[in-house]
């Protein structure tokens, strides 16, 4: 019986788990992301989750290599977002997913970054901080089997207006998951230009 890897904030490394291994036969992921909020003045924060699949060089290939609400699909359709249910998640939490499609990724993505975003958070003054708790979880997509999960809250996380959560990376014929939780301060078009995209606002 296989061990499920369970990344919590107690870690004290951020946890790489070797995804081939822990499925064989492994073809399809899910990547999902739940998430509160402590109670906040001011107006609703719009938070989005997506993705940058990347090349051997760590930058994009193309615009669609950034996967967001406004470009759904990318990679040659190896990565969309996806509307999932999900009895276990609470009414209380908003949640989205993300299917990366390993069998069909193209032998130059070495690398899909996730991210979690404040929409304009640096221009409403918006941050994570007061992030009650998010929960990412990666599974099967044949079946539905969980093969690592990572939880964590706003702490430490001061005036970040988007969060590098985990990545995918390839090693050969292997997929690993990555636990990051890496705060960005400035928002989700800085962290986009450094991986080769230009857009518009933060997102």
């Amino acid at each position: 019986m296989t061990t499920i890897p369970n990344m919590t904030k107690k870690a004290a490394e951020p946890a790489n788990v070797n995804l081939t291994q822990a499925a064989r036969g492994l073809k399809k992921l899910n990547v999902s992301i739940s998430w509160a909020f402590n109670p906040y003045g001011g107006k609703p924060m719009d938070v989005d989750f997506c993705c940058f699949v990347l090349g051997k060089d760590g930058l994009t290939r193309e615009d669609e290599d950034f996967v967001f609400y406004n470009n759904p699909q990318g990679a040659a359709l190896a990565v969309k977002m996806i509307t999932t249910t999900d009895d276990s998640t609470p009414a209380s939490l908003q949640s989205q997913t993300i299917m990366v499609d390993l069998d069909n990724l193209s032998f130059d993505v070495w690398q899909v970054m996730f991210v979690l975003s404040i929409y304009d958070g640096v221009e409403n003054d918006q941050t994570f901080d007061v992030l009650r708790e998010a929960v990412l979880k990666v599974e099967n997509a044949e079946g539905g089997a969980e093969l690592a999960r990572l939880t964590f809250s706003g702490h430490k996380m001061g005036d970040a207006t988007a969060i590098k959560v985990a990545e995918l990376s390839r090693d050969g014929v292997e997929w690993h998951f990555k636990a990051l939780k890496e705060p960005v301060k400035e928002g989700l078009a800085s962290l986009a230009k450094g991986y080769g995209i230009l857009i518009s606002s933060t997102t």
